[in-house]
């Protein structure tokens, strides 16, 4: 169960509070819950924030693709022409 925890990256002292409150029994289901919960909201924004960045990655390489074709003049905003 701890390797579990770990792949939905629980720290080590999440993973010790909640290994406690197992130990507590069925009263601290409730909260276990809790943490599951959160740490789930937090692997979905985590699962975002990464499909963002791959978007922009693909986008990035077309836009490549496209320079390197002939389709599309090279442009950088990182560098300045002074005109």
């Amino acid at each position: 169960d701890l390797i579990c925890l770990k792949k939905c990256d629980m720290s080590i002292e999440e993973m010790k509070e909640y290994l406690e409150l197992c130990l507590e029994g069925a009263s601290s289901i409730p909260k276990r819950q809790e943490m599951l919960t959160e740490k789930k909201s937090a692997l979905l924004k985590s699962i975002e924030e990464l499909n963002a960045s791959v978007a922009y990655i693909d986008w990035k390489q077309e836009f490549y693709g496209d320079v390197l074709s002939g389709k599309r003049e090279y442009v950088s905003n990182l560098i300045r022409i002074e005109e």
